[in-house]
């Protein structure tokens, strides 16, 4: 049953209504005509289902798009984009000082509203008795609402913060870290430090409260958090503390989708209804990235081509050629979204993919080359062709492992929103990533550690 939520309880919210939602469905059932205040945990846990808000799982997304708009795993031909992207979109695929032009910024705005329902439930479960019947569910509830906090802050801050530096104090300006529903909550912007200090802390506060597995994809769960951790802490460059959460997260789960069980004659390898496509056995936690297609960011699928150095990288016994790709006169496009909507709706959540790459890769830097390669041939083995011998990796050393891991780290996650953050983290360790860009005969660059790798926040944004 779907319960209609009016929060005329709080003044701010007084004009919007909030819809939960039966996980089965996404959404597509009618609300019910009666109008509730949340004054029960079913009403929060309700908040939280709200899937379009809290996970994307509508056609909008919720993730931002700017990192994937800029980076290089993709590229436009001239009359694509002349013809097809709004200025403000021109300006994300050639990294413009000041992009904004007077379309709605809604890789902020987006996360935002997310991060304002889950303060919302924070706050007014405080009113709701915690006793021996409802503690577990209050519990989880809280859990959920601390997950989703910092999962929103997190994607805020790979495109409109720096990248954390472990090498520096972390003082340059992060985020506004909202942790109360009152919109007109007067903030000053939390640096990069105080910004990753608030995701662990709620995401470590989660863990003792969330269920090991989710009852729904949508809702986090103590393994999703461990999954968020690790990628918190591989962006954060701490290698080894990452490598412990990605222990954590896979000890619960680790199963592999083969692609060999992939029906690749679909537009939409893995599209579904809910969650009912065969994927959902990779997915920890799912969320969206705002749809490129909706709202025409470079990234959109009718138009977006895959850099073709990137495509020619794949072995020819890679089924991810053909699971990932379709081939157009004009070259290759993406369209192995782990989504259960298909190729228009890219999947920014967590997989297993990625934390078995993640505990490869920290296994690399640590000089653990056996296990790093015993993750990495583990992947390999689910992505080849059953058909054809797949000849494991030997005799590497520490760099040519942590290369070649890095290598299949952009070949599975590609249109994640992960690309961004792996750059800029790279960057700083000095493998020196150039993008370029040639529209209409002129050429743009993004150098390494450019301010261009921060996006600026929105003008209509009042820093105090």
């Amino acid at each position: 049953m779907k319960i209609t939520i009016s929060l005329t309880i709080i003044c701010f919210l007084s004009a919007f209504l909030f819809f939960g939602c039966s996980k089965a469905d996404f959404l597509n059932q009618k609300p019910q005509k009666s109008l509730l205040i949340p004054n029960t945990l079913a009403h929060f846990q309700a908040m939280l289902d709200a899937d379009d808000i809290m996970n994307g799982a509508n056609q909008a997304g919720v993730t931002p798009q700017l990192g994937e708009s800029g980076s290089d795993n993709f590229y436009l031909l001239d009359g694509e984009f002349n013809a097809n992207l709004r200025p403000q979109m021109q300006n994300y695929y050639i990294w413009s000082e000041s992009p904004y032009v007077g379309v709605t910024v809604a890789d902020y705005a987006y996360p935002y509203e997310a991060v304002l329902y889950a303060n919302t439930v924070l706050e007014g479960i405080k009113g709701l008795e915690r006793n021996g019947q409802n503690r577990e569910q209050y519990d989880n509830i809280v859990g959920q609402a601390l997950f989703h906090r910092a999962h929103m802050f997190y994607q805020l801050a790979q495109v409109f913060a720096p990248a954390y530096n472990p090498d520096t104090e972390n003082a340059e300006p992060g985020i506004f870290l909202r942790k109360r529903a009152d919109i007109n909550e007067k903030l000053t912007r939390a640096t990069v430090e105080e910004t990753y200090e608030q995701i662990i802390d709620d995401l470590i506060n989660s863990v003792p409260l969330l269920d090991t597995k989710p009852l729904y994809k949508t809702r986090p769960s103590k393994q999703a958090a461990y999954a968020l951790l690790a990628r918190t802490f591989l962006a954060m460059r701490d290698y080894e503390t990452a490598k412990r959460y990605a222990d954590s997260c896979l000890a619960i789960q680790s199963e592999l989708h083969d692609f060999n069980l992939v029906n690749t004659s679909v537009n939409s390898p893995f599209q579904g209804t809910g969650f009912t496509h065969a994927i959902n056995q990779e997915i920890i936690f799912f969320s969206a990235m705002l749809s490129a297609t909706s709202q025409g960011f470079p990234t959109t699928f009718s138009y977006s081509l895959i850099d073709s150095a990137l495509y020619a990288s794949y072995h020819e016994n890679d089924l991810r050629r053909q699971v990932f790709f379709s081939e157009r006169v004009s070259g290759h496009r993406f369209r192995g979204s782990y989504s259960f909507r298909g190729r228009t709706h890219y999947f920014s959540g967590l997989a297993v993919d990625e934390i078995l790459l993640t505990r490869a890769e920290c296994n690399a830097r640590l000089g653990s080359i056996d296990e790093a390669l015993a993750d990495l041939r583990r992947l390999l083995l689910a992505r080849w062709d059953e058909d054809a011998s797949f000849v494991p990796y030997e005799g590497l050393d520490d760099q040519e492992t942590l290369s070649l891991i890095l290598d299949e780290r952009r070949k599975e996650l590609l249109y994640r929103g992960l690309r961004w953050t792996d750059l800029r983290r790279m960057n700083q360790e000095g493998y020196n990533v150039t993008i370029n860009r040639k529209i209409n005969g002129q050429a743009y660059t993004l150098p390494p550690n450019d301010p261009r790798w921060t996006w600026p926040l929105p003008p209509e944004v009042v820093i105090r």
